[in-house]
């Protein structure tokens, strides 16, 4: 699978569970990480996600489905919900890099360990969720 079709599963799963204040906030987030990333880091990244939207919505169970459709359904402000969702479909493409998922902690570790080589390994994906949210989601009123 393709960064592009990562991409486009996490886009088309956000669009049928969640309402237009979740897809707003997920939009703010898409076009605010990959900088983020660039400049300081995917470990630094990922734990700002988890700060602002809880550990437990990141790494709730399930599959991503299940996660985003438990996010949009649960009492998270929209702020939080668009960290949460951001943080759920950045933590699957890690999954595809080998990256731990189990806990914030692991994936963390990991994270520091393979730091720049998983920042450009995950560039392609970041920018791939910024474009697709920008084109499928309405700005934050």
């Amino acid at each position: 699978m393709t960064w592009l079709e990562e991409a486009l599963g996490c886009i088309k799963l956000i669009d049928s569970h969640c309402g237009s204040e979740a897809k707003s906030a997920f939009r703010t987030r898409a076009r605010q990480i990959p900088s983020d990333i660039y400049y300081i880091g995917t470990a630094y990244a990922f734990a700002v996600l988890a700060a602002r939207s809880g550990e437990k919505a990141i790494y709730a169970p399930g599959d991503l489905a299940n996660k985003i459709g438990a996010i949009c359904r649960g009492d998270l402000g929209k702020e939080e919900k668009g960290y949460a969702l951001y943080g759920a479909c950045l933590l699957e493409a890690l999954k595809k890099l080998g990256i731990p998922t189990g806990n914030l902690v692991d994936t963390l570790k990991a994270l520091d360990e393979r730091g720049a080589v998983v920042d450009m390994e995950i560039a392609e994906y970041v920018d791939w969720l910024k474009k697709l949210a920008e084109a499928k989601f309405e700005k934050e009123e």
